[in-house]
């Protein structure tokens, strides 16, 4: 089970990382005029590493799933809610209210309790 939790962290890291790089690359592509919407994505250096990052969550994620059950593996996910918001705010600039902070938090204890059961 340490296994597990340790790589769940590992790919929610990862994840959550991919996701805020990709949003950081994508802000850069749609502030962008001329050329193709498409070359501008596929030629941007966040938009590439975010990607990266998502597949090495999705490979480590598929691995997980490999071992242990799904109903197990993706309430331990939720944790890219907490690491995405965190990143965000820091990283982007993002303004995370506390009232978001308490939705992140509703949403993971939420999936906490239902993968208690």
């Amino acid at each position: 089970m340490l296994s597990t939790l340790l790589w769940v962290g590992i790919a929610s890291l990862l994840g959550g990382l991919g996701h805020v790089i990709l949003a950081k690359g994508m802000k850069v592509v749609g502030a962008e005029i001329g050329g193709s919407p498409i070359g501008r994505t596929l030629s941007n250096p966040w938009v590439l590493l975010g990607v990266a990052l998502q597949a090495a969550f999705f490979f480590i994620y598929m691995a997980l799933l490999s071992r242990e059950d799904v109903s197990k593996v993706l309430p331990l996910t939720t944790l890219n809610y907490i690491i995405v918001a965190f990143l965000a705010q820091f990283l982007l600039a993002e303004p995370v209210t506390p009232l978001r902070w308490t939705g992140i938090g509703f949403i993971v204890l939420g999936v906490f309790l239902v993968g208690r059961t």
